[in-house]
């Protein structure tokens, strides 16, 4: 009995659920204070359902930039990544990303936002209730 690779690629993937998280050729860049500099290039990975995933490497090779993006902080240069099949664009409750760097609250929301954010994320509280709380610590 012959059995080809493509066969062999075809059951093992028939036998694998979907990937919760894919990151697909993805190149990430910043721009630092004198230069734009390239954190990763064509990076690619799945990550199934209870799966232990390492990101691993020397300083300066792209693991924050990717968790980053990951988040939904830092937009892909090129390629994607999606999360349970969807393409991810921003950061969304879904997902917690806990940074060793205290710089990391979103540029575009307000104070009162970025106070607001990790009530309203974790539906502790509703709008209302997580501004009115906001603005008393505030």
């Amino acid at each position: 009995m012959h059995v080809s690779t493509h066969e062999i690629t075809s059951l093992a993937a028939q036998d694998l659920p979907a990937p919760l998280l894919q990151v697909d050729r993805v190149s990430l860049q910043y721009r630092s204070a004198t230069a734009v500099v390239q954190a990763t290039h064509e990076v690619s990975f799945d990550v199934y359902p209870a799966d232990r995933f390492v990101l691993l490497g020397p300083s300066g090779c792209g693991k924050s930039s990717l968790l980053k993006s990951v988040a939904g902080f830092l937009p892909p240069a090129a390629g994607e990544i999606r999360l349970d099949g969807q393409v991810l664009h921003q950061p969304g409750p879904d997902r917690i990303v806990v940074f060793q760097e205290f710089d990391q609250l979103p540029p575009w929301k307000t104070v009162l936002q970025n106070v607001m954010f990790p009530l309203l994320a974790s539906r502790t509280l509703g709008k209302r209730d997580a501004a009115e709380r906001a603005r008393h610590y505030l």
